[in-house]
Formats: C-alpha cells, sequence, structure tokens
C-alpha cells in the first residue's frame, strides 16, 4: 500500500526593502506560511512521460480545510505589515504581503533596523 502525507510550509523569510536606490542590506524578519495550489498528477501517453497539476483541493480536502482555518485565524489576530522608507525626494511606502501581530508591530517599531533604516511604521 502506497503512504502519502501532505503538509503546508512554515519558513523563515526575510522581507527585502529599498534603501538608497539599492537594496538594504538587512532585511526585516518574517515566517511564511504556504500549502501548494496544485497536486502532481505524473501520466504517460503515447508521447511519452509527462505531468499535470490539478486542484490540491480535490486531493487533499482535509489538508486544505485545516491550512484555510489556521490561515483565518491568523488573519483575524494581526494586520497587514506596512512601513515607509526615506527616499530622494519623500517617503516611499512598502506593502509586503506580510501580517504582524500588535505584539510584533511593537518589537519592530523598537527595533535596531527600523532606527538604521528610518523606517516609518504604519500601525493601522
Amino acid at each position: 500500500m502506497e503512504h502519502e502525507s501532505s503538509g503546508f510550509f512554515v519558513r523563515n523569510e526575510g522581507i527585502s526593502f529599498p534603501y538608497n536606490q539599492q537594496w538594504a542590506e538587512d532585511e526585516l524578519p518574517s515566517v511564511m506560511l504556504s500549502f501548494p495550489k496544485g497536486f502532481r498528477m505524473d501520466l504517460e501517453n503515447e508521447k511519452g512521460n509527462h505531468y499535470m497539476y490539478e486542484d490540491i483541493r480535490e486531493h487533499w480536502p482535509l489538508t486544505y480545510a485545516f491550512f484555510n482555518e489556521v490561515a483565518n485565524d491568523i488573519k483575524k489576530m494581526t494586520k497587514l505589515l506596512r512601513f515607509s522608507i526615506p527616499a530622494a525626494d519623500a517617503l516611499q511606502e512598502q506593502k509586503p504581503p506580510v501580517r504582524l501581530s500588535k505584539d510584533a508591530m511593537n518589537d519592530i517599531m523598537n527595533s535596531w533596523i527600523v532606527k538604521k533604516y528610518k523606517l516609518v511604521m504604519h500601525n493601522k
């Protein structure tokens, strides 16, 4: 009997941002939660082996439902990260696809990276 497994991924990611018309040497730390959208189907026909992707929800409905529940709970407890960086003539707003809790926002606002790059945090 063939055993298959599925799951979602949690990994450390860095949020890059521009500084003085180049990328800053440091990144804001973050954790990314992801779940693949496609399920790989290995196929064979007269032309040989190939593959295609099908909707993951059809193959792993329980895992997808659990991932969706976790993602929705995170959205309820967090807000999107928005910050601005000094540019030549004005502040330039950054909108990475990252969510923060209030505590995490407070920690970042008081961090060395905000001071070093003069980031302006928008905590609406």
